[in-house]
């Protein structure tokens, strides 16, 4: 697993190469045993296995007049369909580029398409002609980045495709038409007896893999709850489903035991258990293969038949056993979070549970108890503490991923799990026996569906109770590496060290506190303005010792939100989570969707619209979303606005904005104020509005300009920028926008002018750092040109208007 984890991207050359020298080494280490050392000969040959066996699935071979994507026409094999309420993403292995017999290639690519599609599964052939772009890494900071997990699975490129630029060139395989038809059948008997939708919809995500389904809403109640391995089929279903058939069955082979001689001799369990195998991963590859659940089903498998050779289970054994057959069979799943979650999870299980039970001052059960209530209380209460000891083990082992993914741990699941747990074990058995008894005989398996419907209910009930009890969650923040391994070093020593071994605990709690209080202890720029990349739009965050402001938040319609891909994942990561003030420019889609998703998920103050804007379509949205907040219309000459250390005046649009013919001119434009520091914010101003600004006479150099509406050839015209000469201009664009921007006469005009220019579309968000005398610009991408990634400019005279 290290060795597929640190894998590095290389070609499958490379991994053929690793593969044979770890080969070489290992038919060497036999003779070789006796010399010290032999063990980590064997654990550089493993190594050696994982990272090969790493890059021969990461490999991929693109033809050279396609490296930078482009349309093309694509053939290749189905792996993966997913369906959305009007749009499909599929994932295509590719085998041949071009028409007619086309150029051989291998790589994979995740398409898009709107509309309606034929009924595909995978495994089918297929040719589409797509629009290919490269891979591109998150831009912001606490964006999600899934370019490395792609990477490492052979994805290559994203696109898109029309609908009707798909061809179906062979059928799936029977096995795979069978299998759609078991899930679709059942689909439709679950949501003929369940009481609502969300029910049937979380009894099919465990019966039959369907997670799609499910409500994002529901799926934050499930995080927030502690409950989330609901969600996924993992290691609680198919061992409950295990111990459930594994009793089943050997209540069978007893009675059959009574009535065949040649079994009485037989332990029972030792015949049942060989007979789970096939049921367990049954289950498996009905739900969808998922990993975490490939993980417990090795596990499982390893369990079962040690006990049908009479062998004791070990559970590290065990685990080590999955570990092996994932990274063989995909070693891309090192890198997926739930796996590695699944994983943390089983180790804590293991490790740390019984030292957390050791702990407790209270006494475990007497087996010698002859009172009947008081071995019953005895076992409940063991029982429960169990539960809250191993809730409590995966809560600390997995902190630190838990934190640096979301932010937060939910503190309700120590009590969720104790009281939902064996909830969840009767659901997971009603939805294995319900599906597998639709496959034999779809109307003896209605009792259990309508039992599984009914629990599932329950179960959502009390998930939404325990998702709003005060308290449910705490935020966290990120630990950092340092910090992660001090924190598992301190577990691990609790948890296997003796006597003063274990003061090595202290490690956890140290490392803990280092990473609650470093944040604080850093010390903050009295200004700091991040200028987010949300594609071909604007958004800015705006903070202040402790204030923040939102100014737009970017958007496309139909497209990617990036309110909540971008932005609000920016505010988690920044601890921002309410906000002074949001402002919309004006209203354009590609300023104000964002804004309206952000502002659904962190409450603001106040809001400002530019005057005059209240009535259209997107105004009331947003007005709607920021509910509560002050609303207020803005133009010039609007009270000098506070915020921390920072003041924000308005600028624009002028008292006579009716004569102006554009909404782009009517924009809100801000003039922010730190010290000596200035930075204009003029949202999408063209030819007649920069004239307005000029014509105030309110104007002065500045030290940062945001470039009015992109860089367009309608704006950042010469004598404006004569009025400001902006020591730096950052351009807002997206990558590989249509529309051209910046135009290259348009930035060139900057650089004539000795000014420094950003582009969000190459160097990622720009961040903006004043202490009021010099301002600090940084980006966020590493691969940017030598003079971009930080700058410090010359304190610049302050303008009085």
């Amino acid at each position: 697993m290290l060795g597929a984890g640190l894998w590095v991207q290389q070609d499958a050359g490379s991994g053929l190469f690793q593969l044979l020298a770890a080969s070489s080494l290992g038919v060497g280490l036999p003779w070789l045993a006796r010399l010290p050392g032999a063990h980590l000969g064997v654990l550089l040959v493993l190594g050696l296995t994982g990272a090969g066996l790493a890059s021969l699935e990461a490999g991929a071979d693109v033809p050279p007049h396609l490296q930078e994507g482009g349309t093309a026409v694509l053939e290749g094999e189905l792996e993966r369909v997913e369906r959305f309420d009007d749009s499909s993403r599929l994932l295509l292995a590719v085998a041949r580029v071009g028409t007619g017999v086309g150029v051989p290639a291998r790589f994979r690519t995740n398409l898009s398409a709107r509309g309606a599609l034929p009924p595909l599964l995978p495994g089918q052939r297929l040719r589409v002609e797509a629009r290919l772009r490269p891979l591109e890494p998150a831009s912001n900071p606490g964006e999600k980045d899934f370019t490395g997990k792609r990477h490492r699975q052979g994805i290559t490129f994203t696109g898109g495709f029309q609908a009707s630029r798909l061809l179906v060139l062979s059928p799936p395989p029977p096995w795979r038409q069978e299998l759609a038809r078991l899930q679709e059948g059942l689909t439709r008997a679950v949501n003929a007896v369940a009481p609502t939708s969300e029910a049937a919809a979380l009894f099919l995500t465990l019966a039959a893999g369907q997670r799609a389904a499910l409500d994002e809403g529901l799926e934050e109640d499930f995080s927030r709850s502690g409950l989330a391995h609901v969600l996924s089929v993992s290691g609680l279903h198919v061992a409950a489903l295990a111990l459930m058939t594994l009793a089943l069955l050997r209540r069978v082979f007893v009675r059959l035991g009574s009535s065949i001689r040649g079994l009485r001799r037989v332990e029972a369990r030792r015949l049942a258990a060989p007979v789970c195998v096939p049921f367990v991963w049954a289950y498996v590859v009905f739900t969808g293969n998922q990993p975490p659940a490939v993980r417990s089903a090795v596990m499982a498998t390893v369990v079962l038949l040690g006990l049908a050779l009479w062998r004791r289970a070990d559970g590290l054994n065990s685990l080590a056993a999955a570990a092996a057959l994932l990274v063989v069979w995909q070693p891309s799943s090192v890198a997926d979070l739930s796996l590695q979650l699944s994983f943390l999870a089983v180790f804590s299980l293991l490790l740390l549970t019984p030292a957390l039970r050791e702990a407790l001052p209270v006494p475990p059960p007497d087996p010698r108890e002859s009172r009947r209530l008081a071995r019953l209380w005895g076992k409940t209460r063991e029982t429960v503490l169990e539960t809250f000891c191993a809730s409590g083990a995966v809560t600390l082992a997995s902190l630190p991923l838990v934190a640096a993914t979301f932010g937060r741990v939910s503190l309700a699941g120590f009590v969720s799990n104790i009281v939902c747990l064996p909830l969840c074990g009767v659901l997971t058995g009603f939805a294995a026996g319900g599906a597998a008894l639709h496959v034999v005989a779809p109307w003896l398996a209605t009792p259990l569906l309508w039992g599984g419907a009914w629990a599932s209910q329950v179960l959502l009930w009390l998930t939404r109770f325990f998702a709003h009890v005060p308290l449910a969650t705490l935020d966290v923040p990120a630990f950092g590496l340092g910090a992660s391994l001090l924190f598992g070093c301190g577990l691990a020593c609790w948890a296997l060290g003796e006597r003063r071994w274990r003061l090595g605990g202290l490690l956890a709690p140290g490392a803990l506190g280092l990473a609650l209080l470093l944040p604080h202890l850093m010390p903050e720029p009295g200004l700091r303005i991040t200028f987010l990349s949300v594609g071909q739009g604007d958004g800015m965050v705006l903070s202040s010792r402790g204030h923040h402001a939102l100014l737009d938040g970017g958007g496309v319609p139909g497209g990617a939100d990036p309110g909540l891909r971008v932005v609000v994942p920016f505010l988690q990561a920044a601890r921002i989570d309410r906000l002074d003030l949001a402002v919309l420019s004006h209203p354009h889609p590609d300023h104000a969707l964002g804004l309206i998703s952000a502002l659904r998920q962190v409450p603001t103050e106040r809001l400002w619209l530019p005057a005059g804007s209240t009535d259209g379509p997107l105004s009331r949205q947003l007005i709607t979303a920021a509910a509560g907040a002050t609303v207020e219309e803005v133009q010039r000459g609007h009270a000098v606005y506070t915020l921390g250390e920072a003041t924000l005046e308005v600028l624009g649009p002028p008292e006579d904005r009716e004569l102006m013919e554009g909404v782009n001119d009517r924009s809100v434009v801000l003039l922010v104020r730190h010290g000596d520091v200035t930075v204009l914010l003029p949202g999408d101003v063209e030819e007649e509005g920069e004239a307005a600004l000029l014509e105030s006479g309110r104007l002065g150099p500045v030290t940062v300009l945001k470039a009015p509406h992109h860089g367009s050839r309608t704006s950042s015209s010469e004598g404006l920028l004569a009025a400001l000469r902006p020591r730096f201009a950052i351009f807002c664009v997206g990558r590989r926008n249509r529309f051209g921007f910046p135009h290259p006469q348009v930035e060139a005009r900057y650089r004539a002018l000795g000014t420094e220019c950003l582009r969000t579309d190459l160097q990622g968000a720009i961040t903006l750092e004043s202490d009021g005398h010099d301002v600090r610009l940084s980006a966020f991408l590493p691969s940017t040109p030598p003079n971009v990634p930080e700058v410090v400019a010359e304190p610049l005279p302050h303008h009085q208007p």
